[in-house]
């Protein structure tokens, strides 16, 4: 992510904005009015001649801020383009004088979604005026400023304030330059290192064999001798290593699947706060949920893993895609994460399939919860072909929405359950029942820490595959 992003705001130019007197120009328009009483009460003719200098020359200087007219066009540059929650994001700022006078100094802020609003003060030099046919370099400047973004999201930055003044400072004017750009920042992915489980696809252990989509199209493995095997077939290096005769053996590549799912549904999630409009809200297990499938689903794809992407509501999530198409593919899949948000789907509609059972709603808690079926094709549909070990990160989930996530891991597939919060102990026993790895999970945690602990809950729950 260490690429530029420029984006040129149409309409270049700048209009009039909106003008007012500084305390100068209101102090001298006092004065006048303080020199046109005593000139009338003391009948002195000179104290009225400097009441009506002092009284013009205001207005004259609000004038000329008025009518001034800037034509200025602005290129605002994001390094990197995408920025990642918490990093620093350098925003860079070319002005471009077009009109063929020089103009005035000014001061310049850039407007930001968060805390105090704008970035800025800066100083905005003198530019010279522009030339038909000649890129007048003294015409143009450039001003940076550095974000850090604490949050994901899209976030509007822009439009670019100035604000400018007469040579005499007694009036001011303001004017937008440009528009509004949106800033992509995606969840912060956490590397996972080499300390975290392995897992072999669909072989009911915690065991994970993560096989490398680099190399050849066969992978050399090699096997014990056996009668009938041809002499030019033995590996002496192995042989030697293993103290029998072993023989080359190639396999073809394959890449192993794996299922990511997230509960995206606005139930899910009881730690939701909204505010003061009531418009917006936020949830703290939320959005580790969404830190965590960044960090996995990017772990599991540059691993050789083909992944599935389930979500309980309608899709929000673009697809990793095949293995082999690299970063790209990552970048969309982070974006489409930086502006997910908790659906207010309700009833049996998961994963943009509707479910078609007749059957009434029974509490996932009112009965065992290893009663809870694990096969339920109306309602738990699941990617086409997909297989091997599946990871759940949910919080409060409602009992429809369990009793699917429940339904999603197969007999002897691995399934692992990030349970967020506290308060998902319930959530957390159904899981544990029905055969999950359940990992209890604060929302302080860091993901590449829960993804290392997964052995150990693995082992306290003999392996997760039932």
């Amino acid at each position: 992510m260490a690429s530029s992003f420029t984006k040129k705001n149409t309409p270049p130019s700048v209009g009039r904005g909106t003008s007012h007197l500084t305390r100068r120009g209101w102090g001298l328009l006092f004065s006048a009015l303080f020199c046109v009483i005593v000139g009338y009460g003391a009948g002195l003719m000179e104290l009225l001649y400097a009441a009506c200098f002092l009284g013009v020359l205001p207005f004259a200087s609000l004038i000329l801020v008025r009518m001034r007219r800037r034509r200025l066009s602005v290129t605002r540059t994001f390094a990197p383009k995408v920025a990642s929650a918490g990093a620093p994001v350098l925003v860079e700022i070319e002005l471009r004088n077009l009109s063929a006078g020089a103009s005035s100094p000014a001061s310049w802020a850039d407007h930001i979604p968060w805390y105090p609003g704008t970035a800025g003060p800066g100083f905005l030099p003198v530019l010279s005026g522009a030339l038909p046919g000649y890129a007048n370099p003294a015409a143009a400047t450039r001003v940076r400023y550095t974000l850090r973004p604490g949050t994901r999201g899209v976030f509007p930055i822009g439009p670019l304030a100035i604000e400018y003044g007469d040579p005499f400072g007694l009036a001011a004017g303001s004017a937008s330059l440009g528009g509004v750009q949106q800033l992509s920042v995606v969840p912060a992915v956490v590397p996972f290192g080499t300390d975290g489980p392995s897992i072999v696809s669909g072989d009911g252990s915690a065991r994970l064999v993560q096989r490398r989509s680099s190399g050849s199209d066969d992978d050399l493995i090699t096997r014990e001798y056996r009668s009938g095997d041809a002499l030019r077939r033995v590996h002496w290096r192995a042989s030697a290593r293993h103290g029998e005769l072993m023989v080359r053996q190639e396999e073809q590549h394959t890449f192993p699947e794996a299922r990511v799912l997230i509960d995206t549904r606005e139930d899910g999630y009881g730690d939701a706060w909204a505010d003061l409009g009531g418009e917006e809200s936020g949830s703290g297990s939320f959005e580790w949920a969404v830190r965590m499938v960044a960090s996995l689903g990017v772990h599991l794809h540059a691993a050789g893993f083909q992944v599935h992407l389930l979500e309980t509501a309608s899709a929000q999530i673009a697809p990793l895609g095949e293995t082999n198409q690299g970063q790209g593919q990552e970048l969309e899949f982070l974006l489409s994460l930086a502006a997910i948000r908790r659906s207010e789907e309700h009833g049996r509609h998961f994963g943009g399939i509707t479910s078609a059972s007749t059957s009434a709603p029974t509490s996932a808690f009112t009965r065992p919860p290893a009663a809870i079926p694990t096969s339920m094709p109306d309602i738990a549909p699941r990617a086409e072909g997909a297989a091997g070990p599946i990871f759940a990160v949910v919080a409060e989930p409602s009992d429809d929405t369990l009793r699917w996530i429940v339904a999603q891991r197969r007999t002897h597939e691995l399934g692992v359950a990030f349970v967020v919060g506290r308060r998902a102990t319930l959530a957390f026993e159904t899981l544990a029942e029905s055969g999950w790895v359940c990992v209890p999970v604060r929302e302080t945690d860091d993901p590449a820490l829960v993804w290392a602990s997964i052995s150990r809950f693995a082992g306290q729950s003999g392996g997760g595959a039932r």
